[in-house]
């Protein structure tokens, strides 16, 4: 009994945990609290990355912000540059972007530079280079230890104002003619390039629509449209509307309709090109008034330095360039209070030639007539009071708008379409050794054939039929009118306040040599 007893004692006593069922049950539990600890490593770890990244996002996120509104603030800037704003006016527009705008951190003095002072354009007018700042609060990441709490995202951009590629045969500038470009008769205009008229004038859209800007007459006029009237061009750019959208044509057959209405107005192309000087090349000795006709040449000077006079023939003039023959005058670049070319045979020397209006409201410049041979030159028509050593008061006009308050006297330009004007080409002539005591012409007047005093209103009119390469480079006067009559080709620029056409031939502008110097500005994106 007792045997038994104590045999089964053991049996009946002998714990879970010493059987093999009760070691498995053990084992799981181990195992179920191990996998319990890590599961909560795993997620403690999956929430740490989910923070992070929500974090990370969202500074990627407002990384990007600061880009796009630097990009935007570099831009606008620049355009206000482009539309002869000043630097303080540029950077508070800039200021105004990043931080009223876009609500973020007011950038310091250093952080908007007019120029750039740092990559490829440091140094450049005209561009701008912003960075914009925003401090970011972290979430997650502030947990981390050896992280920040705050972090700074900030983006850069650089943008300036570049010419166009494409060409300007016509650009109107003035805002308040109407129309700004008028071509009436029964001929038409061609432009191999752009056509820009910044008129407000009403009128319609390109699709026939009316135009209701408050406006009178038109943007543009081109008639009343047949088959062969009208204005063709590569591009038409307008921001007032036009007479009739079906006299307006693409230059090549079959192209898409070149004519856009309510665009933006472009600024002027050659507001920063100086008046020239002397020190631009202009000679200061006063050559007084000049009169050829075909009988007589009147205020010749017959000095031993032959400065302005008649040829006996056989001459050899401007650097070997010119053999004169008898009785040809001789025209030297310098100041001049009028020049009158009604007839005669007349050759003039490479160079600028400044007429200075003693006489208001009168043709002070007035080529109409006769043989004149005229490479390489530049006419600078302004008033009665201009400094050709300091620029004054010319260098002051800028966009301002006329009427002009400084008391100058000034005269306006006929020019006959068929004579032989070519523009300054410091490529081909040496200007400095072109004659005694000649003056060394800045390149940047390449492709300048006629330039006049930005606020003055004085009308140029050319007339007569011009035949391809007689009447070349860019013709520029600011707030005048240009009043072209007769037919033929011009490799020519206008760069006008406005134009007017008549006539019943056809003017062609192939704009080819005149692209090269007043192309139209806009603004890009640089870096």
């Amino acid at each position: 009994m007792s045997t038994s007893q104590a045999g089964i004692r053991p049996t009946a006593s002998r714990s879970l945990a010493n059987s093999p069922r009760g070691s498995r049950f053990a084992a799981r539990r181990g195992r179920n609290g191990a996998t319990l600890v890590l599961m909560a490593i795993v997620l403690v770890s999956l929430l740490a990355m989910v923070g992070l990244v929500i974090d990370a996002g969202i500074l990627m996120s407002q990384a990007n912000q600061a880009q796009s509104v630097a990009d935007a603030a570099a831009v606008a800037a620049a355009h206000e540059l482009l539309r002869g704003a000043s630097i303080t006016t540029a950077r508070q527009t800039a200021t105004n972007y990043i931080s009223t705008y876009h609500s973020m951190a007011v950038p310091a003095a250093g952080d908007i530079r007019i120029p750039p002072t740092t990559g490829p354009f440091a140094g450049r007018t005209g561009y701008v280079e912003v960075i914009a700042h925003q401090n970011i609060e972290t979430y997650f990441m502030r947990a981390i230890p050896g992280t920040a709490a705050t972090y700074r995202v900030s983006g850069r951009a650089v943008a300036g104002y570049e010419a166009h590629t494409a060409g300007e045969g016509v650009m109107s500038l003035a805002p308040d003619v109407y129309p700004g470009l008028n071509v009436s008769g029964q001929g038409a205009l061609r432009v191999n390039g752009r056509i820009i008229v910044n008129s407000e004038g009403g009128g319609e859209d390109q699709y026939g629509n009316p135009i209701n800007n408050g406006n009178n007459g038109t943007a543009i006029s081109a008639g009343q449209p047949n088959s062969e009237t009208g204005i063709y061009a590569k591009w038409i750019q307008s921001v007032g509307g036009v007479d009739n959208s079906e006299n307006f044509k693409p230059y090549y057959t079959g192209d898409p309709n070149p004519l856009r209405t309510g665009k933006l107005p472009e600024p002027d192309p050659l507001i920063n090109l100086s008046p020239p000087t002397v020190s631009m090349g202009v000679d200061s000795r006063s050559r007084g008034s000049v009169s050829v006709t075909n009988l007589n040449a009147t205020g010749i000077n017959t000095d031993s330095a032959k400065q302005n006079f008649i040829a006996k023939g056989g001459e050899v003039l401007a650097a070997g360039s010119h053999v004169a023959t008898a009785g040809e005058v001789v025209l030297h670049p310098g100041v001049y209070n009028s020049i009158d070319i009604t007839g005669g045979k007349v050759f003039m020397i490479p160079g600028i030639y400044v007429i200075r209006a003693l006489k208001a409201n009168q043709s002070c410049l007035k080529i109409t007539g006769g043989n004149v041979l005229a490479d390489g030159v530049m006419f600078y028509n302004t008033g009665s009071n201009y400094d050709v050593t300091t620029g004054y008061p010319d260098i002051l006009d800028g966009n301002t708008p006329p009427p002009i308050t400084d008391g100058a006297k000034l005269g306006g330009v006929s020019l006959n379409a068929s004579l032989h004007l070519n523009p300054i080409d410091t490529d081909t002539y040496n200007y400095s050794n072109l004659y005694t005591g000649a003056q060394p012409v800045s390149d940047k007047y390449d492709g300048m054939l006629f330039f006049q005093r930005r606020r003055s209103t004085e009308i140029m009119s050319i007339t007569g039929n011009a035949a391809e390469g007689t009447l070349t480079g860019t013709l520029y006067a600011k707030w005048a009118g240009v009043q072209i009559t007769g037919q033929g080709t011009y490799d020519a620029q206008f760069v006008v306040g406005s134009m007017k056409i008549t006539g019943q031939g056809d003017i062609t502008i192939l704009s080819s040599t005149g692209s090269e110097r007043g192309k139209a500005n806009d603004v890009y994106l640089v870096e």
